[in-house]
């Protein structure tokens, strides 16, 4: 192992203990902030060049910040669930469009809304405690993404 990497895997083992989640939900380990822990394996790292792809935000609908279309199809997530970097104060918007009626939850941003089928709801994020959350939704429980705020 390279030292870069044994410092990627500290990192990520590190921020696993910030990780709030709701329990129990298939395909998404939890920790919370309270003294719970988890392994390094429960949080996806995501090198550098396999970040999530971001669009401009629609004109005059979403503050400023960026922006990432994610579409829900029966449990597929496109784009593939991955970690995006949002900075204290910094606003990340989502588009989130599913085929399927369910509920989004943010953890850590208190958020949490319906989603209906074949509308594009927008949500948006804005970091301001540092910590790594995640996105999910619950009715098929699915991780979109784990936001880090730094």
């Amino acid at each position: 192992m390279t030292p870069s990497r044994h410092g990627r895997y500290a990192v990520a083992a590190g921020l696993a203990l910030t990780v709030t989640a709701c329990g129990g939900g298939a395909g998404a380990p939890s920790a919370s902030s309270s003294g719970s822990t988890a392994s390094s394996s429960a949080v996806a790292t995501t090198p550098p060049s396999a970040k999530t792809p971001t669009t401009p935000p629609p004109a005059g609908d979403a503050p400023q910040g960026r922006s990432i279309a994610i579409t829900i199809k029966g449990k597929s997530v496109t784009p593939a669930p991955a970690t995006v970097d949002l900075k204290i104060g910094e606003t990340l918007t989502l588009v989130v469009t599913s085929d399927h009626d369910d509920e989004l939850h943010a953890h850590g941003f208190d958020v949490e809304t319906k989603l209906l089928a074949g509308a594009p709801t927008t949500i948006p994020l804005t970091g301001k405690q540092p910590g790594l959350y995640e996105v999910e939704t619950h009715e098929t429980p699915l991780r979109l993404l784990m936001v880090a705020v730094r």
